[in-house]
């Protein structure tokens, strides 16, 4: 092989190495370029990820800050520092906040407050009234479309209600309303309007069954009401967090267990043409004096609305007038005794014996129980406006002469009770 043969062959060979070279160096930035590539869209897939992450924080904070009940659709402008494809209610679901950056969304279920629910009364305790029961208005209930009525709530009680005589007056335009988005044309369903003057309500019947007797469907049973947690929220093993919470703005009073004279313990705290939140500790009486300055007081400056809450005692009133306003009664403690009434020289007098054959009707002739181991009683024609609520299981609500409820979905809004919007548990936040 000459010279020239052989140069031939060594550029050859030369050009071989240089091209397989120049391939595998060419596959090789290849390889790199698309990890390169890959990592840039992983980043960018984070930063998405985070800043929707962010956008759930600030939007849930805005929330919490505003006090909200729902989402709001205008989440995406108060947040606006974030780049969203959108910031707003999940359509499946109002309660799940979705978040969107870019290809990268997250969401996560707010839990809300729960609401109070239906019914002009909704007890624990076993509701007995010596005269007829008067319902108005009732809560209105669902609208019936179909009927063209409202199927109308008067009480719901956990186990027991007895009255000589049910009348529900229904929502009608004739009847006071029972609060915004009621229509005053439409009345309740005739299902749902009790009207008798006989024992009436729902107690057991000779097989022992709790069962209902002479009432339609505006009396009702419920065995898992739980008045306390449908107002505050939370269970009521922590109703002192809920009496100490600065955000419920309680006027807040500790009964001396020598009186029972609570309004002059309250009276002078009360800010005028406001509502007005009262927990007091203890028993409590309202004689008709106290009643008639409460109305006279509310009348001369309208808005001085009256939200009043016993807790672990006996509560008492008698007189006539309706206090604007709601009534809670919550015993988690307190046991009762017959003596306890001895100091409500007021209202004693009608804790009697006209309550004893409506006591045997509900708890049969062999019961040892009797009118003074009840640990709520009222005499007279008087009423809160807003509902009255008892969270008093096991024990006993006497109404003398009359039991005058009625409902009024406005008066209770104004007493805002509900804890602090919450994520719920479960999420990348909070495990």
């Amino acid at each position: 092989m000459n010279k020239n043969q052989q140069g031939a062959v060594v550029l050859l060979t030369t050009s071989v190495l240089l091209v397989t070279a120049l391939m595998l160096t060419f596959g090789s930035y290849r390889s790199v370029f698309y990890q390169i590539k890959r990592s840039q869209n992983e980043v960018e897939a984070r930063k998405q990820h985070w800043e929707a992450e962010g956008g759930l924080e600030c939007g849930f904070t805005y929330i919490v800050n505003q006090k909200l009940q729902s989402i709001p659709n205008n989440l995406a402008t108060v947040c606006n520092s974030y780049s969203f494809s959108s910031l707003n209610a999940d359509f499946t679901n109002p309660e799940i906040l979705l978040s969107q950056v870019g290809h990268s969304s997250v969401n996560k279920k707010i839990i809300f407050s729960s609401s109070v629910g239906y019914g002009a009364m909704k007890s624990t305790s076993d509701v007995i009234s010596f005269g007829s029961a008067l319902f108005s208005p009732p809560d209105p209930g669902e609208f019936d479309s179909a009927a063209e009525a409202y199927e109308c709530i008067g009480a719901v009680v956990k186990y027991r209600f007895i009255a000589t005589g049910i009348t529900n007056h229904g929502v009608s335009s004739s009847i006071e309303s029972p609060g915004a988005g009621h229509d005053p044309t439409k009345d309740c369903k005739p299902s749902h309007k009790t009207s008798t003057a006989v024992k009436s309500g729902i107690w057991e019947n000779s097989f022992g069954v709790i069962s209902s007797h002479n009432v339609g469907l505006d009396i009702q049973r419920d065995d898992t009401i739980d008045p306390f947690k449908d107002f505050f929220g939370v269970d009521k093993s922590k109703w002192q967090e809920v009496r100490d919470d600065v955000d419920n703005e309680f006027i807040k009073v500790s009964m001396p267990s020598s009186s029972v004279d609570c309004y002059s313990q309250f009276s002078d705290s009360i800010v005028n043409g406001q509502p007005n939140k009262v927990w007091i500790d203890g028993s409590c009486q309202l004689a008709p004096v106290d009643v008639t300055n409460i109305v006279n007081l509310q009348a001369a400056h309208p808005g001085t609305d009256l939200f009043l809450l016993v807790h672990d005692g006996v509560f008492g009133v008698t007189g006539s007038g309706d206090i604007s306003g709601v009534f809670f009664h919550f015993n988690n403690t307190y046991s009762p005794t017959p003596s306890q009434w001895d100091s409500m020289t007021e209202v004693k007098p009608f804790v009697n014996s006209v309550f004893s054959d409506l006591i045997n009707t509900m708890y049969g002739s062999s019961s040892t129980l009797t009118p003074y181991h009840a640990t709520y009683a009222q005499a007279g024609a008087f009423s809160f406006t807003g509902g009255q609520f008892f969270d008093t299981e096991g024990q006993m609500a006497l109404f003398n002469n009359s039991l005058n409820f009625s409902f009024n979905s406005d008066v209770i809004d104004e007493f805002e009770f509900s804890p602090k919007p919450r994520w719920q548990k479960g999420s990348w936040n909070d495990l």
